[in-house]
């Protein structure tokens, strides 16, 4: 991550976790997208409070995010 990417997500309360996240985990952050699972959204939004609480909740147990939901996070690939 360079310094411009750094300093764009260090202007945001969700961005700071996320630095936090990146740095004892790594990884790409979490995006809302196209094709999510419900699933996923509410696991998300409803358990943990949005992106903040779900980084929180990474670094809590030392897991990606990927691995905390239980998916690869690549819903909004077109599925043949």
């Amino acid at each position: 991550m360079d310094s411009v990417q750094r300093k764009i997500y260090s202007s945001s309360p969700t961005g700071r976790v996320y630095l936090e996240y990146y740095e004892l985990i790594g990884g790409d952050p979490f995006g809302c997208t196209v094709g999510m699972p419900v699933e996923v959204y509410e696991a998300v939004y409803e358990r943990y409070g949005g992106e903040e609480g779900l980084y929180k909740e990474c670094i809590k147990q030392g897991k990606s995010w990927q691995e905390l939901l239980g998916t690869s996070g690549k819903w909004d690939e077109i599925q043949y």
